[in-house]
């Protein structure tokens, strides 16, 4: 059976949509700084439901709760605004599917 490019993108998508955790290392130092990255996702990737930074830790991590977020945009995004993170983790429960297939 063949599927044609747009059913087989929906199926993939689809898939994707599972609530996950990613963790990072970032640059960020300061309130300012903190509270601007906070606003950049606000404004540019609803997909983040929730974000959280640390900076009493020594590496500032950066934590995010997402369903389908794309880290390339996501560091892409971050690096235009001289914010620089590192992936260091990812959790996914796939028992919070979003999907009902």
């Amino acid at each position: 059976m063949m599927i044609n490019n747009a059913v087989w993108l929906y199926l993939k998508l689809r898939i994707m949509m599972v609530k996950q955790v990613l963790i990072f290392k970032s640059s960020v130092k300061t309130n300012e700084k903190k509270n601007f990255l906070m606003q950049i996702l606000k404004v540019n990737m609803p997909e983040v439901q929730s974000a959280t930074l640390d900076l009493d830790d020594e590496d500032s991590i950066f934590r995010i709760e997402t369903e389908g977020c794309c880290m390339d945009r996501l560091i892409s995004l971050l690096q235009i605004h001289d914010i620089k993170i590192d992936f260091l983790d990812r959790f996914i429960d796939e028992n919070r599917r979003t999907d009902t297939a």
